[in-house]
């Protein structure tokens, strides 16, 4: 997680970062931005004030207000990526045990905590390393229920099921497995037992706990909800959209989020489970299935949406070698023989499960821990540029010294005229293909950015090298004269 740093190379975490600090300099806990629920918002300023009174006797900040971004890019991942990330595979465990067994669990946690979708989105400061923590903990919960029934247990799981949908509203899903949980307890007179209304209460606790300010700021909320909607259901998004995600979700997986043979015995256990059908599989299975087709059917296809099934996907794959050792060992009881061979083919089979994941996910890490682009720019800037030269730079760019240099700051700079530039005194532009490629090469953004690159001089390009360098391309181009 100390990737890039001390630049930023995740979408949209520089402004995510300075929204939660701002929140806590104006000691205001209304997020006042709704395209995600608050709940990593939360986890971000709960972190960041921690860090801030551990160190304020150190003489790092005289003030809460000298709290930089920089400051807090790791902690924010730190926070709402590893601890979420991390708690996923031991509640994965929990969830295979109570569904399955003790084997299932551990050949689960093993599965899922090298999985390289999910550790990579574990290492960002999203909510979705949330949402696959708090989605296997409600699916978890609801079935405790299920086998135990109680007042407590209903109003826990609508209370996690709630809880869930304030990390990220499609999570909303989760209520069908509670209400399939609530059917089959309680039977046809649900509606006239005390536990259906306990859950339902717990639903809007858990969400009020979550989102506590999306009331008192219900237009803007129903505004950015809506248009999430849309987007996803209806519109698409230019450069992220997807007509076929069904099959690019599988192809994902396949190819980098778990591996081809992790797949294949997820779907191996899945028809395992469906064959052997009761109402404690049906609850479990109902949250994966239908999140992934409902996830499948929308417009917009960004990877880490898709992570939530995997704590499922993981506990499937499992089932299904489990069940192939299982069988390789009853049919060797009467061949002593070959007797011996059972242990070392279940060996042999999880090694080869794993082999792709592992592999994976290290080559990723390898990368990311090289140095980077934005650093070296950095150290070149440094280099050559006088004291005072005024730089406009984007997100993802080199984080340069504010007392050296004067820095005018965009998330995307062709929001504003060249012209404006000019009039403003900036002397150079620092940009990033993170931003200039995020949503590929005919969106509105790629071409206004063409039009920046031939009316600006380049000074100088770094560009990652394989093995030697990572991260976006920088290019650090001259504001032109008016002439």
């Amino acid at each position: 997680i100390t990737s890039g740093l001390p630049q930023s190379y995740t979408p949209d975490e520089y402004d995510y970062v300075h929204s939660y600090l701002t929140m806590i300099k104006r000691g205001d806990m209304n997020p006042r931005w709704w395209h995600h629920p608050s709940v990593q918002p939360y986890v971000n300023v709960g972190t960041y004030l921690v860090v801030y009174f551990l160190q304020a006797g150190t003489g790092r900040w005289p003030n809460i207000h000298a709290i930089q971004v920089e400051d807090m890019l790791f902690w924010g991942r730190f926070g709402a990526g590893v601890i979420p990330g991390t708690l996923a595979v031991l509640f994965a465990f929990f969830l295979a045990r109570r569904v399955f067994s003790t084997r299932v669990g551990l050949v689960a946690a093993s599965l899922l905590a090298v999985a390289p979708g999910v550790v990579e989105v574990s290492q960002y400061n999203k909510p979705d390393s949330l949402l696959v923590l708090f989605s296997t903990i409600s699916v978890l919960v609801t079935i405790l229920y299920l086998d135990r029934g109680g007042h407590p247990l209903a109003l826990g799981a609508g209370v996690a099921v709630g809880f869930s949908a304030a990390v990220k509203y499609n999570s909303a899903i989760l209520l069908l497995p509670l209400a399939a949980a609530l059917l089959f307890r309680l039977g046809w007179h649900v509606l006239s037992r005390k536990d259906a209304y306990l859950a339902a209460g717990g639903t809007v606790l858990g969400f009020l706990i979550g989102c506590p300010y999306f009331y008192a700021d219900l237009a803007r909320f129903l505004e950015h909800v809506g248009a999430g909607i849309h987007s996803y259901g209806y519109a698409g998004l230019e450069g992220a959209s997807g007509t076929n995600n069904w099959l690019n979700h599988a192809n994902y997986t396949i190819h980098y989020g778990a591996g081809g043979l992790f797949f294949l015995l997820g779907l191996g256990g899945l028809g395992v489970a469906l064959y052997r059908i009761d109402r404690r599989l049906c609850v479990f299975l109902t949250y994966p299935v239908l999140y992934y087709s409902f996830y499948s059917s929308q417009k917009i296809n960004f990877a880490g949406n898709l992570m939530p099934v995997y704590p499922f996907l993981a506990i499937l794959s499992a089932l299904a070698l489990v069940e192939v050792a299982g069988r390789i060992a009853n049919a060797t009881v009467a061949r002593p023989r070959l007797r011996a061979l059972a242990p070392a083919m279940l060996v042999v089979m999880l090694g080869a499960t794993l082999w792709f994941p592992t592999t994976m996910t290290l080559r990723r890490n390898r990368l990311v821990t090289l140095p980077d682009t934005g650093s070296a720019a950095a150290l070149w800037i440094e280099s050559r540029y006088p004291e005072g030269t005024h730089f406009a730079a984007e997100r993802q760019t080199p984080v340069l010294d504010r007392n050296r240099y004067q820095l005018t700051e965009e998330s995307v700079l062709v929001r504003r005229s060249l012209e404006d530039y000019r009039e403003a005194g900036v002397e150079y532009l620092i940009v990033s293909s993170t931003v200039y490629e995020r949503f590929g090469g005919n969106t509105q953004r790629a071409r206004s950015y063409k039009r920046l690159f031939n009316l600006c001089p380049l000074e100088k390009e770094f560009a990652p090298e394989p093995g030697r360098l990572f991260g976006p391309t920088i290019r650090i181009l001259k504001v032109p004269s008016e002439a």
